[in-house]
């Protein structure tokens, strides 16, 4: 019984190279062709991705507490994805991912009015 033999492989270096360069002229397929993005106004674009305002907090853990509890004057970290939202029967805390500290406490709050960090992941 003879061994099976490897297959014989005809192209040299510059042959591999050669088909490797004329795969790269072809045109893209349909499937990789993204569409062009649509461009918003520069004040659309700002508003258009927030979610309703401040009286609906994205947080489920912020929407569970009483309003009393909440904080009393607006934040951007209520409606923020990024905010982690945590209550204690004494305190009331946010915690910011993109920041990484505590942004607003019922015992220090502090009024975040406007920050970048709500815009982080939406390109």
């Amino acid at each position: 019984m003879s061994e099976p033999t490897e297959p014989t492989n005809d192209m040299n270096e510059d042959d591999l190279i050669d088909a490797a360069l004329a795969a790269l002229d072809q045109e893209p397929l349909p499937t990789t062709t993204l569409p062009e993005p649509e461009q918003a106004e520069p004040h659309q674009a700002a508003t258009a991705d927030l979610p309703p305002a401040a009286d609906s907090p994205v947080s489920p853990t912020l929407a569970a507490l009483e309003e009393t509890r909440r904080p009393k004057a607006s934040t951007v970290c209520e409606r923020c994805p990024h905010s982690v939202w945590f209550s204690s029967p004494a305190e009331v805390k946010c915690y910011c991912r993109v920041m990484f500290l505590v942004t607003w406490s019922s015992k220090e709050p502090n009024q975040i009015t406007n920050c970048d960090g709500i815009y982080l992941g939406q390109e």
